[in-house]
């Protein structure tokens, strides 16, 4: 590595006092379950027609090396969705149940009663670049129509109308 390769590294990194120990982000994010569908609206659209939704959201930092700052928003929820489109969703999954990661005790209410969660990478989904990305996992229970979902995406509080620079 080159003397100024090195030098705007060091200052680059000055804000951090190594690469996993970032200064904490100062952002207010809503932690209140909500039910609207316009901030969403990405991560259901692979979905197709959702007939109800409940999510949450938070903040993580991101790397603490050369995006010094960069935050990752993301969310966690239930949709239910319409009955025509559990089947084109189904095919999209493997037959094996999938293992659910552990939903938020808020989200529970909401959950299906002795579920078989389906999953697969067919039924994933990924948008933009490094940069601007988005994308979500989704896990679905043809039985109920219930799909639970987490999504991440590159951090703008400006940009996020749930949330705001603190």
């Amino acid at each position: 590595m080159g003397i100024i390769a090195l030098v705007t590294l060091s200052v680059a990194q000055a804000g951090c006092s190594g690469p996993f120990n970032c200064p904490a982000p100062e952002v207010t994010v809503d932690p209140s379950v909500h039910t609207e569908t316009a901030p969403i609206e990405r991560e259901l659209q692979p979905l197709g027609g959702v007939l109800e939704v409940h999510w949450w959201e938070w903040t993580e930092s991101g790397r603490c090396d050369f995006n010094i700052g960069d935050l990752i928003l993301l969310r966690e929820g239930m949709a239910r969705i319409a009955p025509a489109d559990v089947g084109r969703l189904a095919l999209l999954t493997t037959s094996d149940a999938a293992e659910l990661p552990d939903p938020d005790s808020r989200l529970s209410s909401w959950l299906p009663s002795a579920p078989h969660w389906r999953s697969g990478t067919g039924l994933d989904w990924r948008d933009g670049e490094e940069d601007a990305f988005g994308s979500a996992s989704y896990w679905l229970d043809p039985a109920s129509g219930v799909v639970y979902f987490l999504s991440d995406a590159d951090y703008d509080p400006p940009a996020t109308p749930t949330a705001s620079p603190a």
